[in-house]
């Protein structure tokens, strides 16, 4: 064999293998893809599955609410019906006690404003010049 043929031959063989490196670069390279659009596809799936169990527990925690809800509802109401009937007739018992009281306090107060405030004043105009009353003695205090 001669050099040329050896150059020739080493150089189709290293064009061979680069082809070759390219080929499984590109067969990687769709191998990497198909699990790309696998593993995207299961996402997609378990994001849906994950979407429609929020969406039913949500269904069913809403449900639950409602029932407490309603089960409260129906135990306090009446609880509630019995302490207004209990506390009625006490709170009448107690406005009938108090507004006499009220009545004789208020007739009370009356009674002696009556007889602390005379019935006629005498102006301050009224008094004579060089005395002064009690009202006009005051002083108030200045800011």
């Amino acid at each position: 064999m001669t050099s040329d043929t050896i150059i020739r031959d080493v150089r189709q063989r290293a064009e061979d293998a680069a082809y070759t490196v390219v080929g499984i670069g590109v067969l990687g390279f769709q191998q990497a893809q198909v699990r790309r659009r696998a593993a995207q596809g299961r996402l997609t799936e378990t994001a849906k599955t994950a979407r429609d169990q929020a969406t039913s527990v949500a269904g069913e925690a809403r449900a639950a609410a409602e029932s407490v809800r309603t089960e409260v509802k129906a135990r306090v109401e009446p609880v509630v019906s019995q302490f207004g009937e209990r506390v009625e007739p006490l709170v009448a018992d107690v406005r009938a006690r108090v507004e006499p009281v009220l009545e004789q306090v208020g007739a009370t107060v009356r009674r002696v404003v009556d007889e602390v405030t005379p019935t006629s004043r005498p102006s301050a105009q009224a008094s004579p010049k060089g005395t002064t009353t009690k009202a006009n003695s005051a002083t108030t205090p200045t800011d």
